[in-house]
């Protein structure tokens, strides 16, 4: 009879979302903030100006050499881990050797030691946030790998992966308040440099606690003590998971869900300060209302989801965003109508985008562990790790395509020492709305019903 895992214990391992929540938002939402500024923002300029064809931005370039860099290892992480044989688990191992490395490489990230405009400052960057997404997949595919060996009913699940995301989320929360902390900081006479790096220093060290405490959770070998490791080849493992109409259909909805989000939230502070013409001081106010009102709707998203089903939920919040990405387009001209209620509007569109956002960081990872399980009872094979590598796979694509793309997409229409124009801002908006819309395509494919089914019959 399998052992339940604990609440107490399954909250302490949810603790590692507190950290994830926090260096994603460093890296998706003030990455390009921080090194690609606007002359509000009171940084100055740390790497070179030049572009690549006279349009590549060296951000774009970076992110783009990392994230190749990063894709290679989650295949090899993920075969590691399904064939571990450590006495302390197949997943545990992982996440305590590279817990410490994943916290301190995002800080550095941000502490370029070289003159303004160097080369030398671009090199710096792309090692260490290299350095950050390998120590990434060391850490989140084994962990993300063993949900469904540990938690193996499905609602118990959904249940799970909604303490997850509210844990998630409500780190991300603090992360959008940077501005506040950051401008009171300012405000005792520090620069705006050394500003942005004490408050990321301050969530790297609330980050590692985080991930720590996660790590030693509990035993892992109490908890998933019957599983049966691939003998297969990895690039075998592969080609099964890729036989899986069901798992392919929904990951390439999902990856296209994904890039449009990360459009989104990677140009969010742009859309708030650029367009808006909200205060950055005031920025957080509409990210908090964003965040506040969506982890308000958690307990309904768990509950409708359980009715309704998840794949319901995700279309209509794909459907939603997708309309408000094309609002962004004219966010400008709306806020002139209304002089001195920018806030105002901030905060409505974030009221509207609470229920995407919920339901899209909640339900996928469900999703994807309903498939892993269905999988794993058809072929009586343990396979999560290469499951679990492709969604990760798929999340970094999804980053990487957002975060190569918007760079060069803010920089449209940008004169004189600004690094983002309008146009390019207003722009983002469109791209989200067309990746959301091809998104909707390819989960309408996703059969919920026949997965459900075959776990249902075990």
């Amino acid at each position: 009879m399998d052992r339940v895992l604990p609440k107490s214990k399954m909250y302490q391992y949810c603790l590692a979302d507190i950290a994830k929540g926090l260096f994603n938002g460093m890296i998706g939402n003030y990455l390009l903030y921080f090194f690609q500024p606007t002359s509000k923002s009171g940084l100055p300029n740390l790497l070179p100006d030049n572009k690549l064809l006279g349009f590549i931005t060296v951000m774009a370039l970076i992110t783009g050499i990392s994230k190749v860099v990063d894709a290679i290892s989650d295949p090899l992480v993920a075969g590691m881990s399904d064939k571990c044989e450590s006495k302390h688990g197949r997943r545990m191992p992982f996440m305590r050797a590279s817990a410490i490395p994943y916290a301190f490489s995002v800080v550095l990230i941000f502490y370029v030691p070289f003159r303004n405009g160097s080369t030398l400052n671009a090199i710096w960057v792309g090692f260490f946030l290299i350095t950050y997404y390998i120590a990434y997949t060391f850490y989140f595919i084994p962990r993300n790998a063993l949900i469904p060996e540990i938690i193996k009913d499905v609602k118990m699940r959904v249940n799970y992966y909604g303490v997850s995301t509210a844990f998630f989320m409500g780190s991300s929360s603090f992360m959008y308040a940077a501005t506040l902390f950051v401008n009171m900081i300012k405000n005792r006479g520090i620069s705006a440099l050394w500003a942005w790096r004490i408050v990321f220093s301050f969530f790297g060290l609330i980050g590692i606690t985080c991930l720590l405490l996660s790590a030693f959770a509990f035993d892992e070998k109490k908890y998933a003590d019957s599983n049966v490791r691939p003998e297969e080849k990895l690039s075998e493992s592969f080609k099964i998971v890729f036989k899986n109409r069901n798992f392919v259909y929904f990951t390439l909805g999902d990856l296209l869900s994904g890039i449009s989000m990360a459009f989104f939230q990677t140009s969010m502070l742009y859309y708030i300060t650029v367009l808006l013409n909200v205060k950055e001081s005031q920025s957080f106010l509409v990210m908090l209302c964003a965040i506040g009102v969506a982890l308000c709707l958690f307990p309904l998203v768990v509950k409708w989801s359980k009715k309704y089903g998840k794949k319901p939920m995700l279309m209509a919040a794909n459907i939603i965003f997708t309309v408000v990405y094309c609002f962004i387009f004219v966010g400008d001209k709306i806020s002139a109508l209304v002089p001195g209620r920018e806030l105002f509007i901030g905060l409505g569109m974030g009221v509207i985008v609470a229920f995407p956002f919920a339901s899209i960081n909640i339900l996928p990872q469900s999703v994807v562990s309903d498939i892993i399980q269905s999988e794993a009872i058809k072929t009586k094979v343990n396979r999560e790790g290469i499951f679990s590598s492709v969604k990760t796979f798929i999340e970094k694509i999804a980053t990487a395509v957002a975060m190569m793309s918007v760079s060069s997409v803010l920089a449209l229409g940008a004169t004189g020492s600004e690094a983002v124009g309008i146009m390019g801002v207003k722009l983002t908006g469109v791209i989200s709305a067309f990746f959301s819309v091809i998104s909707l395509l390819f989960l309408s494919l996703y059969e919920e019903k026949e997965v459900l089914r075959s776990i249902e019959r075990k």
